[in-house]
């Protein structure tokens, strides 16, 4: 079973880990949730600081003066949970593993249902609120979903929207309710074409990630056959919820960073070991980065998050591509163009 930690500070000023328990969370103000990748587990407590770490620097860089938000990350139980990825890829409208249920019943349940819980039959069991107040409460949830975690977003959708109806919510309801979560999706596993109207989504997808290839090859052969040799950056709408961003990364395993006064470069580890003859270009420094010559995917990922957790009403994808208030007018308006320049027109269904 995976769970959910956060870091606070202990006497000497150092991060600790400390899980949370699910059962007794309540989300009262914006939230981010890192659903991890593949590599972390219950078990790895470095990678789940280092998932929490840049969460945490990324909230902390967000331009201007903004509220605090409250930074969780998921870590899975073991490798065992690859096979998830497969399952839920077969069946995507229907398949929730226990992750998903386990993240549905933490954090979207309480939010929407008075005095939510598991009966001993282990049905669910609560009031629905009237849907304006759950909708208020879920713009409170901001999940960023990396590799298999984007998997795991998809699930929690799947739970949540099967145990809102077991409450008494209609379906149409509960499904305007759950808009209202955003993910920020990197490094792509699930399949956006079959998940248009859910989450209010951003997905990223490198066209030479080779994880997400091969996922495209089994799942969406023909997108996978006219991406293979596309590099520059398309911003594609798959719905009024939902956007598909792709791009081809640079291969080069370190990014650069302007402090102000000077510029450092950082290596960062690739996700198979060196000797391995074949890259995967998945690591997650590819997505998250703001170095444009490492990959234009750089500071989607800082704003989208930035105008999540600042969401005080609906918002669409193309909301979150805008440069947050704070950002420098030249950076502002260079990251307008790049976006105006990448947006593709809906595609018609006939």
């Amino acid at each position: 079973m995976g769970k959910l930690w956060q870091r606070s500070l202990d006497d000497d000023n150092q991060p600790r880990l400390q899980q949370v328990d699910l059962s007794g969370l309540r989300i009262s103000r914006p939230s981010v949730f890192f659903l991890t990748g593949f590599f972390t587990y219950d078990n790895t407590p470095q990678n789940i600081h280092s998932a929490l770490s840049t969460m945490e620097k990324m909230m902390a860089r967000r331009p201007g003066k903004q509220p605090p938000v409250d930074v969780y990350a998921w870590s899975h139980s073991g490798l065992k949970e690859v096979f998830n990825l497969a399952a839920y890829n077969a069946v995507p409208n229907h398949r929730s593993s226990h992750n998903g249920y386990d993240v549905a019943r933490g954090i979207i349940m309480p939010l929407v249902a008075d005095n939510f819980k598991m009966g001993a039959d282990g049905e669910p069991a609560g009031t629905p609120l009237p849907l304006e107040d759950a909708r208020r409460n879920l713009r409170n949830v901001t999940f960023f979903g990396y590799s298999a975690g984007t998997i795991t977003a998809q699930e929690t959708y799947n739970a949540a929207l099967k145990m809102m109806k077991k409450i008494g919510y209609s379906e149409k309801d509960a499904k305007t309710a759950l808009g209202e979560v955003v993910l920020v999706g990197a490094a792509v596993m699930s399949r956006p074409g079959r998940e248009r109207d859910r989450f209010t989504t951003l997905y990223m997808e490198a066209n030479n990630d080779r994880l997400v290839k091969i996922k495209n090859r089994l799942w969406a052969p023909l997108r996978a056959m006219f991406a293979w040799c596309a590099h520059r950056l398309k911003v594609e709408p798959l719905s009024d919820r939902s956007v598909l961003i792709s791009a081809a990364v640079q291969k080069r395993g370190f990014k650069t960073e302007d402090t102000g006064d000077k510029t450092l470069q950082e290596k960062f580890n690739a996700l198979v070991r060196k000797r391995f003859p074949i890259k995967s270009y998945h690591e997650l420094p590819r997505y998250v980065t703001e170095d444009e010559h490492l990959s234009s995917f750089a500071r989607i990922v800082q704003y989208g998050l930035t105008n999540a957790v600042n969401r005080n009403g609906p918002v669409t994808p193309l909301d979150l591509l805008e440069p947050p208030k704070g950002v420098p007018a030249p950076e502002a308006h260079s990251f307008r163009e790049k976006i105006a320049k990448a947006r593709l027109h809906p595609k018609r269904v006939y």
